[in-house]
């Protein structure tokens, strides 16, 4: 008979709490998917047996089971608590708790292996999604077709006892131990508060809104100042923590604020504030640690979507910096760059190429200016020694490699030097260069002297764009200097370069074998399909990985809402029914439920917003992700573009629980 009733408990349990359900399916579906390709051997040939991926993505499983593990423990207890009657009239007709407790757990696994089964063919499919995605960061073919991998079944398995298994020991600890009279009462319990005495909140409320200006201000001072490492580290470690505790303390002390609103006169009967305040009020009274803890989801989903934006934009991005599909480089010119040559002509005849020099002369005067004011605090050189001397080029050689990357003509005098540069480094370096003039050997000296009577060179203005700057070797080191050709012809030859223009991006097989006879000669060796392979290495590394921790986040947080929201419906229904035995009419209910949701659902999202902004800008506003360097500065503008982006993505799934939610709630209560 238990079992019987067993099932029908499950199935009843399927249908009142179907968000709990729908989130326990797309939790298996990710996981069974994203651990489908860690075991793929196609997958595994692209990525290479160095890459990182399938640790991170095992590592987030782990985060992962510890999360639903608790989602399940919170929403296994909550139902608990809400059945309490029901399991104090089992034991009071003569069932042991040993028998309740087994009853319970079985409803449980019947709904786990309910969400495992459509998971796992749910993942299936979805995994095709994925390695679409992961064919086109390659450049490779995409072949559609149905796989089965015993380790990911296994392992998704594993993942799922586990979930369920730390779930149900609490819980059933708990039955085992529980009495009919607490029972009978439980339902009507609600959370703690931390903090009781009404003074006490409302200057946790206000220290909390310090707090959470503080925790921006910290970032905002990363962002716009210079700190050093160490400082800059503790600065956001305080900042961090300064958010986090903010989040706490509004959501413990709002309650107060709230009823100090519902005091005033004024306010309380200006339009539907009465109705609303009453019924927001009482939801949250009860559940502010709940809130809380769902607005630090909501903080590390932000933070999550964001940064994964942040490295996918960047594969594209590097590979347009490189702007050569190949390079091979030659350190003082002492190789030969003959075998290159005969390679790519018989390779790829259609390529557009050149071979030429890249000189120094032996100072670092603009090296020494960039690199204190402008490289950034994140950032230090890692070039070869000799690139952080000041790199020159011909004004000839300048031009054919202009036209060959079909960039616009420029026109350039005799008597003059210019700059190419990376666009975040021209305004400063520009205004540096106006201070400088060249003698005939190249040797820089300052403008406005009586030495400058010797110069030859003065300024003549600098270009910015896709110039190979940015590498191990190649044009300069973010900066280059062009010439004359006779001023060139008396420097010393830092690099001997050959590089090259396809009419489309090489595949990876051709550039292994230009890389092949570097290798063989000590030479350097560069170019897009390297790059592309590099960046999307470290996307499948990191934004990956990130996206499938921030769906997880951000479904347990909503799935926390949504439960709670539709757990008292009864109660709800009578609120409802006195606004209409009032003579409130349906048109005027929906409004105020409408601004229910809206403030319900929108509440925890605006301090995880805040703090996540303020952490995102801080870490990706001023740097820039740089395969060989590091970090380097970048504009503003592509940071607020990926917060929109994120919020976008954010809401698109948000709003699918907040929907379902109003769906179930209003055809219940109106």
């Amino acid at each position: 008979m238990l079992r019987k009733l067993s099932r029908r408990n499950a199935l009843r349990q399927m249908r009142d709490y179907a968000v709990y359900l729908l989130t326990l399916i797309l939790s298996v579906t990710l996981m069974y998917s994203f651990h489908l390709l860690v075991f793929s051997e196609e997958i595994k040939a692209i990525l290479g047996e160095w890459s990182m991926m399938p640790f991170i993505i095992i590592f987030i499983s782990v985060i992962i089971v510890l999360i639903l593990g608790r989602l399940v423990s919170y929403i296994t207890e909550f139902i608990f608590r809400k059945r309490s009657r029901e399991f104090g009239t089992y034991m009071m007709l003569g069932i042991e708790n040993r028998e309740i407790a087994g009853m319970f757990a079985r409803e449980s696994i019947t709904i786990g292996a309910a969400a495992w089964l459509a998971g796992l063919v749910g993942g299936t499919y979805f995994y095709q999604i994925l390695k679409a995605m992961v064919m086109h960061l390659f450049l490779r073919p995409f072949h559609m077709g149905l796989e089965f991998s015993w380790g990911a079944f296994c392992l998704t398995s594993v993942y799922l006892v586990c979930i369920f298994w730390l779930s149900g020991r609490k819980v059933k600890k708990k039955v085992m131990a529980v009495s009919i009279r607490e029972l009978l009462s439980m339902d009507a319990e609600n959370e703690k508060a931390p903090l009781k005495n009404k003074k006490q909140k409302r200057i946790l409320f206000l220290l909390s809104l310090l707090a959470l200006l503080l925790g921006c201000c910290s970032f905002g001072a990363l962002l716009y100042c210079e700190i050093n490492n160490d400082a800059g580290g503790a600065a956001a470690l305080f900042g961090l923590s300064m958010i986090v505790l903010s989040v706490f303390g509004l959501f413990m002390s709002f309650p107060v604020v709230l009823e100090q609103k519902l005091n005033k006169v004024k306010w309380k009967y200006r339009g539907r504030n009465l109705v609303l305040g009453r019924i927001y009020s009482g939801k949250i009274r009860n559940l502010s640690l709940t809130f809380a803890s769902v607005s630090i989801l909501f903080l590390l989903v932000f933070l999550a979507v964001s940064l994964g934006l942040f490295f996918n934009r960047r594969v594209d991005g590097r590979v347009n910096e490189t702007a050569f599909d190949f390079a091979v480089g030659s350190l003082y010119g002492q190789k030969d760059l003959q075998p290159f040559k005969e390679y790519v002509q018989k390779e790829i005849p259609e390529a557009a190429t050149a071979d030429y020099q890249v000189y120094t002369s032996g100072r670092r005067d603009f090296g020494a200016y960039f690199s204190t004011e402008n490289m950034g605090k994140f950032m230090a050189f890692s070039h070869m020694d000799a690139m952080e001397n000041d790199c020159y080029m011909a004004m000839s050689v300048y031009k054919e490699l202009r036209d060959m990357l079909g960039m616009e003509k420029v026109n350039l005098e005799e008597d003059k030097y210019y700059m190419h540069c990376s666009g975040f480094a021209k305004e400063k370096l520009e205004r540096y260069a106006g201070t400088r003039a060249l003698t005939g050997s190249g040797r820089s000296i300052p403008a406005g002297t009586d030495r400058e009577k010797d110069a030859a060179l003065s300024f003549g203005g600098a270009f910015t764009g896709a110039f190979f700057q940015q590498e191990f070797f190649g044009n300069g080191s973010y900066y280059l200097l062009i010439v004359p050709d006779r001023v060139a012809k008396n420097m010393q030859v830092i690099e001997e370069l050959y590089v090259g223009v396809a009419p489309k991006e090489l595949s990876m097989e051709v550039y292994k074998g230009i890389a092949a006879i570097a290798w063989e000669n000590q030479m350097h060796v560069t170019g897009k399909a390297e790059i592309r392979e590099s960046g999307a290495s470290i996307v499948m590394s990191l934004s990956f990985p990130l996206f499938y921790l921030a769906f997880i986040l951000l479904a347990a947080a909503a799935t926390i809402m949504t439960v709670q929201i539709l757990s008292d419906l009864e109660q709800e229904r009578q609120q409802f029914r006195i606004l209409q035995e009032c003579g409130m009419d349906k048109a005027e209910q929906r409004k105020i439920l409408q601004r229910y949701f809206a403030v319900y659902y929108s509440f925890p999202v605006l301090p995880a917003a805040v703090g996540g902004a303020a952490v995102y800008m801080a870490i990706t506003g001023s740097v820039n992700w740089d395969a060989y360097q590091g970090m380097t500065l970048v504009g503003f503008g592509e940071g607020i573009g990926i917060l929109g982006v994120t919020a976008g993505v954010f809401f698109s799934i948000y709003l699918v629980y907040c929907l379902s939610a109003y769906i179930s709630f209003k055809k219940a209560v109106l």
